[in-house]
């Protein structure tokens, strides 16, 4: 998943082997329509499921 989102320029953590939870934080003024894009292909597909936790207005408007 880090490598697909990587042309975003993401920050991210993972939170374990066991529980693979990954954690991305897109930095202010990037693609967040092409994100979103991808982050919705990759569900549709079943390579991920993905949540928002916190959007600013640039994200819920992209």
């Amino acid at each position: 998943m880090h490598q697909c989102l990587s042309a975003f320029s993401p920050g991210g953590e993972v939170s374990s082997v066991d529980f693979p939870i990954v954690a991305f934080a897109a930095p202010a003024g990037a693609d967040f329509a092409g994100i979103k894009a991808l982050l919705t292909q990759g569900q549709e597909e079943g390579w991920w499921h993905h949540e928002v936790g916190c959007g600013t207005d640039e994200w819920w408007n992209a």
